[in-house]
């Protein structure tokens, strides 16, 4: 199986904050859906240097973990899941991890 972290940024360029209401939307409308078999989501603080202004950034992120079968079409669900937050929260990117793992459930 695949593990795959990701890691949504909070903050929207140009100012405000994806919301509570806004990222459980977006769980309940793209998440879910290319992930049907589960994931797990818990708060953080990240930081990361912005390549623009060479200063190091501050925010509050969402880390998304999802362990699934090896195979494109969870590849696939994953990239999704990354544009579609780029696009609708205006984001410069999507932080991700893929490791190689031994599961069950």
């Amino acid at each position: 199986m695949t593990a795959f972290e990701l890691f949504f940024g909070r903050s929207i360029s140009g100012g405000g904050e994806v919301s509570e209401t806004a990222w459980d939307d977006f769980l309940a409308r793209v998440i879910t859906p290319n992930l049907p078999s589960g994931y797990t989501v818990f708060d953080a603080t990240g930081a990361w240097l912005n390549p623009a202004t060479n200063r190091m950034a501050r925010e509050r992120t969402k880390v998304l973990l999802a362990v699934v079968p090896d195979a494109p079409a969870r590849t696939g669900a994953i990239a999704r899941i990354r544009r579609a937050y780029q696009q609708r929260f205006h984001q410069f990117s999507v932080g991700i991890m893929e490791m190689p793992v031994c599961a069950a459930f």
